[in-house]
């Protein structure tokens, strides 16, 4: 990834492609978290993250496959499926719900 600073000159725009000044993020990343104070972690765990908290708040796995480039679905919900923590509960209390014997008292039967 990079970042792309553009430095003033005297073209008629203000800006010209010759004075692009291109600052490599990912290999500074580890000297911009100590420089901050902050533990260090890879460049591509945001990535992580931000799908990890994507999903957490309920954006659809399509959304995100886009947000994060992929070229398939199945890539995205391969990777990020186990994190889909609320739709597991969901899907675990209906079942719950569906499969829930009635309460014995009904039938009068004794527990």
């Amino acid at each position: 990834m990079f970042i792309i600073g553009f430095l003033p000159n005297t073209s008629r725009s203000g800006y010209s492609f010759n004075s692009v000044k291109f600052i490599n993020l990912s290999s500074n990343f580890s000297k911009l978290l100590k420089w901050k104070g902050l533990r260090h972690i890879r460049f591509h765990d945001l990535r992580h993250s931000c799908a990890s908290l994507l999903l957490a708040n309920d954006v659809p796995m399509k959304q995100i496959q886009e947000w994060l480039g992929h070229s398939d679905i199945s890539t995205t919900a391969n990777i990020y499926s186990h994190l889909d923590y609320k739709s597991k509960l969901t899907s675990a209390n209906i079942m719950d719900n569906v499969l829930a014997l009635p309460e014995t008292e009904t039938f009068g039967w004794r527990t």
